[in-house]
Formats: structure tokens, C-alpha cells, sequence
């Protein structure tokens, strides 16, 4: 859910209400099995559009409103109904304790609320909260907030380094190293046969075109490619809408690909790790990378149409993680939050700072 969402001196956009009211429905609707992906900075050009603003926010002032963002959100949802506010007491012809449920006020830099919230409290209460963003902005925001950090890494060494700077950051922020979990993106191309698999991978390497491969990396980076000379490099170009994504392909030894180079290749420089193989081969390649990086689990990839690709996922290579003791051997119940972090402890309470400030609530 993007963050260019309004707020003081916006024309239009979301607000935390709205956003913190939906989702408590939701987490009601699907009993506890709602996340919320903040999300500072997809598709920045065209959202300044469709949004009506005039311009992209600098990257850090987005992630300012967005820290505003969330921390109003979970003031309304963690700290404005107690947990046994609803009483339904015929005899005192009660459902609700009135005063088991707080009006909030809250006058920030980018947004305002004062008033009471509607929405009693979900199986969650907080949907568990994911984050992706691995500029030392967006890794600050990760500790104070994210429960799960995803990240696009290619190869142990970077995958390696990123987890640990995650951890650091979790640390230096008064949280326990492991308490944000960080998950790496990873496509899975599985065959019977180690052939049959590659060329799969072969297939799917050679369907986009290169101006759509170039578009999305706009949308992800706001570097739009297609205007460069491709012997031009991106060594020295920022941008305000993905860092990471902008500066993946500037290299300090003064070795950067060039645009040519860079969109020749894009598909397999986009994304996670790439792993091609039998189910046994994907499997170990799946369990090598866990142990080498220290991450916490995989965002699947969809490779192909439907649900083709995660069929044979599930079908051919999860029994073999589930063996071997990489995956639970039965699998987790419970809200999201216990199935993907392993605990039905509240969001509230693993983040290093208060988000109730009794000057701003009554």
C-alpha cells in the first residue's frame, strides 16, 4: 500500500484512518491472516498523477511521512480499545465499555486525527507489518517498524551482507537481532529433469521485450533507460523514487555496465536469486542459501501464467525442504503473523519505541 497518500498540505490521498479502519475490517474478514508491505516508493511518476500531486517527495521526507503514516495507524489500532472492551452485558444493557475505549488525538507534521475509533480490535490487531527497502533510510524505518524485510538479492555474498546490515540496524534501534525477519525474493524454475528445467528458464528468459523489461525498472527506479545511449553508463544518476534499484547498477572500481549491457541482461539481473533445476537440485540450492546468508525465508516468484510455477513448487520441492528440516514439517496455524514469524506476540510489542504519547492521546 504506497504512502504518497495525502496528508497536511496534500490535495488529495489516503489517510491513516481510512487505511488503519480497512484494514482492521480485513484482518476481522480473514481472521487474522492480513500484512501490510509499506511501500514508500513504486511507481512514484505515475502516482504523482493519479494522486494529484504536483511532484515526487525526496526519498527520506517520504519515509518521514511514512514513520507519521504508521505511527498513527498503530496508535489507533494498539492503544484505542482496550482488549476487554467488549462486554455485552445484558443486565447493564452494555455491549461496549465506554471507558475501555479512548479518543485519540494526534497533531503531527503530515497528518491530523481527533476523535474516537470505530473499529474493535482484530484477531492481530496490528496486521503484521513487512517493509522493503535496504537504502540506510529505508533500513532506519525497517527498525523501527517491519516484522519482515524483503529484499532482491542474487548471489550469498550481497545476500549475506544485507542480512546482517538489517540485523545491525535491528540492534542499534534496541530490538534482538532476529526480531525483523528478512526474506529474499528467489524464482524457481522446477523440471524432472535438469534439461527440461532449463529450458523453462530459457523460455521465460526470452519473452519480454526490452521496453517492457526497461519500463518496470522505471516504475521500480524512476530511471527510464530508454533515454539514455546505451554506451552510456549510470554511473552519477540518483533518484528520489528507489534508491537501491537506481544504484544496483553503479559500480565503484569504475566497471558499471553500460545501458546497452544493462538491458541486454535485465531479466536476469531482475529479482532474486534464480534457481533452475530437479526438485532434489532446487531443494539444496534452497537450503545451501539459507545456511550461507542467515535469511529467514524466500518470497516465491510467480515465473509463469497462473499458478503453474508454484504448483510445482509446492508439489515437487516443499516435501523435500519439509525432509530435510528446512520448513516445518507440519504447517504453522494460527494468524499470519504465527505462521510467518513464529509468534502471536502483537507487532506493538517488538518495536523499540512507544507509539503512545500521552501528549498526543486522551
Amino acid at each position: 500500500m504506497p504512502h504518497e497518500l495525502g496528508g497536511r498540505g496534500a490535495r488529495g490521498g489516503y489517510r491513516p484512518y481510512v487505511h488503519a479502519r480497512r484494514f482492521t475490517t480485513l484482518d476481522h474478514l480473514t481472521n487474522g491472516r492480513l500484512g501490510w508491505n509499506i511501500v514508500t516508493s513504486d511507481m512514484q511518476e505515475s502516482l504523482t498523477r493519479l494522486l494529484g500531486e504536483t511532484e515526487v517527495m525526496a526519498h527520506d521526507l517520504r519515509y518521514d511521512r511514512a514513520e507519521e503514516f504508521v505511527d498513527l495507524c498503530l496508535e489507533l489500532w494498539e492503544t484505542a480499545w482496550d482488549d476487554d472492551a467488549m462486554v455485552f452485558d445484558k443486565a447493564r444493557r452494555v455491549a461496549i465499555e465506554p471507558s475501555a475505549v479512548r479518543r485519540i488525538t494526534h497533531h503531527g507534521t503530515y497528518f491530523d486525527f481527533d476523535g474516537y475509533y470505530p473499529a474493535n480490535p482484530s484477531p492481530q490487531r496490528t496486521p503484521t507489518l513487512m517493509q522493503a527497502g535496504t537504502s540506510p533510510r529505508g533500513l532506519r524505518f525497517a527498525a523501527d517498524f517491519a516484522e519482515a524485510v524483503f529484499v532482491q538479492k542474487r548471489d550469498i555474498p550481497s545476500a549475506k551482507a544485507v542480512v546482517a546490515r538489517v540485523r545491525d540496524a535491528a540492534e542499534a534501534a534496541g530490538r534482538s537481532r532476529d526480531s525483523v525477519k528478512v526474506v529474499n525474493s528467489v524464482s524457481v524454475i522446477v523440471g524432472d529433469t535438469e534439461a527440461e528445467a532449463r529450458e523453462l528458464r530459457r523460455s521465460l528468459s526470452t519473452a519480454p521485450s526490452t521496453a517492457a523489461m526497461a519500463a518496470l525498472y522505471m516504475g521500480w527506479s524512476g530511471v527510464d533507460l530508454m533515454q539514455y545511449d546505451p554506451e552510456d553508463t549510470l554511473d552519477g544518476v540518483r533518484s528520489e523514487v528507489g534508491q537501491s534499484s537506481a544504484l544496483k547498477y553503479q559500480s565503484p572500481d569504475g566497471k558499471s555496465p553500460t545501458v546497452r549491457e544493462i538491458l541486454d541482461g535485465i531479466v536476469e539481473t531482475t529479482g532474486g536469486f534464480k534457481i533452475t533445476g530437479t526438485p532434489s537440485q532446487c531443494a539444496a540450492e534452497l537450503e545451501k542459501i539459507a545456511r550461507e546468508t542467515d535469511l529467514d525465508g524466500y518470497l516465491i516468484e510467480c515465473t509463469f501464467g497462473g499458478t503453474v510455477s508454484y504448483d510445482a513448487f509446492i508439489d515437487k520441492v516443499v516435501p523435500l525442504l519439509r525432509e530435510n528440516g528446512i520448513m516445518p514439517a507440519e504447517p504453522r496455524g494460527g494468524t499470519l503473523r504465527e505462521r510467518l514469524i513464529g509468534t502471536p506476540t502483537p507487532a506493538l510489542s517488538a518495536l523499540p519505541r512507544p507509539v503512545l504519547h500521552p501528549s498526543q492521546s486522551i
